[in-house]
């Protein structure tokens, strides 16, 4: 038995000698190296390699909570906004008053270096849920007052910028003001950008330039137009056909960026294209004589860095005025986008657009038309009491300037007289820690019109002409 035992043991040990020599003979495995994130500072903080490429990436995001109370006011609707009928009453007792967003974005900077420059792709994706006053779009010019809850996503930002050249959707090339970070401004602003195809030339010295073609089918004005019932040349009432997207708008800026601040000139050439509706002068499709107008913009911008009063401390002013480009002169009109106004001012409502459309004789074989005008300035004074304390004073100014034929129409047919529109806001800000803002604003904003002819009876006596109204707002903000 003992030698069995031995004789066993003997051949085990065989066997595990001639397997460890034939696992010798084949190819070894060994783990592959781990590639671990590795910080890149060439674009500046926050920027880390993609494993395995050559692409540096930065991921961030934003977490921002509004709440704020507006006084609700009677109003009337102006003839040719929403669904509503002409001159149609709204009592403030079924008006929203308060309102709440609830906004999460997400934004991605990925960067390549190439022969011919950095490759830089962004992407900003903003989730939203809102209700009552803060609702897209409520207001009383979309015939909506008590707006409910909605909740949807928006591309803020999405381009492509290589060798000079930008493609996407990026801020327009017009506007120097960034879209302030609180309450709306009266002026022109896309804080959704616009998508565009454009090219920056850049100079020694702080200088550069840019041109480019920004898409005109998502200015509000330009895929609208005022129409005009009975005026000085007919009682026929204008009504407005299809509007083809025809051409973008051509943006050209000269700028310059030094350590004591930046200065912009900028210009907007866009075409106004209508057509009319009306019988008499449709061919095809309902569609009648193609008006097509030349609409154009020019502003001027300057910010100052004031670092002797306080570190961070700066002033801003801009200053636009242009024909048929209300889009870039005053954004949706003279503070009548239906987001803003709407449910702000109240009074009577107006609907200005780049063009109006009227009838020229009684059986409306001859149309006419004319653009609006518009003029507009802000500033805005930034001020750090402490480096985590900080306050915002804003101030801005809006006037819309109508044409000879809607001046001379009645109020109850489409016609408008000369406005403006002024306003003043205040803020404070605390940053308890870095990227981190609790804040409290106060504004207050005024209409001033003259109906140009007759108003239907007894509505003058429920709802301002030229109304006024003020909004408190609280914000959270939180940035990674």
């Amino acid at each position: 038995m003992k030698q069995f035992k031995m004789l066993l043991a003997s051949s085990a040990a065989g066997i595990l000698s001639v397997a460890a020599a034939q696992a010798a003979d084949l190819p070894s495995r060994k783990a592959a190296p781990v590639e671990y994130v590795r910080v890149c500072d060439a674009y500046g903080a926050g920027f880390y390699w993609i494993p395995g490429t050559d692409t540096c990436l930065k991921v961030g995001g934003r977490v921002r909570v509004d709440m704020w109370y507006t006084p609700a006011k009677n109003a009337v609707t102006h003839r040719s906004t929403g669904t509503a009928a002409p001159g149609t009453f709204i009592s403030s007792n079924g008006v929203d008053q308060n309102g709440w967003y609830a906004r999460g974005i997400v934004n991605m900077d990925a960067r390549t270096q190439s022969a011919w420059g950095t490759v830089q792709t962004v992407f900003t994706l903003r989730l939203m849920s809102a209700s009552g006053l803060a609702n897209t779009p409520p207001g009383y010019t979309n015939n909506v007052f008590a707006a409910g809850n909605a909740s949807n996503a928006s591309i803020e930002a999405a381009y492509i910028r290589f060798a000079g050249f930008t493609v996407g959707q990026a801020a327009s090339n017009f506007t120097f003001l960034p879209p302030f970070q609180y309450h709306t401004m009266f002026t022109s602003g896309f804080p959704n950008g616009i998508r565009q195809l454009a090219y920056t030339a850049t100079f020694g010295g702080g200088f550069s330039a840019t041109i480019a073609l920004e898409n005109r089918g998502e200015l509000t004005n330009s895929n609208a137009v005022n129409t005009l019932g009975a005026n000085p040349f007919t009682a026929t009432a204008a009504t407005a056909g299809p509007i083809a997207q025809r051409l973008p708008a051509l943006v050209g800026n000269i700028r310059i960026d030094q350590p004591w601040g930046s200065a912009m000139l900028s210009g907007a050439v866009l075409e106004n294209t209508a057509t009319f509706g009306n019988a008499a002068l449709a061919v095809v499709g309902n569609a009648g004589p193609q008006v097509r107008s030349t609409g154009w913009a020019v502003s001027g911008g300057l910010r100052i860095n004031l670092p002797m009063l306080a570190q961070g401390d700066s002033i801003q002013a801009w200053v636009a005025y242009g024909v048929g480009a209300l889009d870039y002169v005053t954004n949706s009109g003279i503070n009548t986008n239906p987001p803003v106004s709407g449910n702000y001012l109240g009074g009577f409502l107006r609907a200005d657009r780049n063009v109006t459309l009227y009838c020229v004789n009684a059986a409306c074989t001859i149309g006419g038309s004319e653009q609006t005008k518009a003029f507009s300035a802000a500033a805005i004074f930034t001020h750090y009491w402490t480096p985590s304390l900080r306050s915002h004073l804003i101030g801005s100014y809006a006037r819309i300037m109508r044409g000879n034929v809607t001046k001379n129409t009645a109020w109850a047919q489409g016609g408008l007289s000369d406005a403006n529109v002024w306003g003043i806001m205040g803020s404070l800000i605390w940053s308890p820690v870095r990227n981190f803002d609790i804040g409290v604003e106060l504004s207050y904003a005024r209409l001033n019109q003259s109906l140009p002819l007759s108003v239907p009876v007894g509505l003058g006596t429920l709802a301002q002409v030229s109304p006024s109204n003020w909004t408190g707002r609280v914000r959270v903000e939180r940035t990674f």
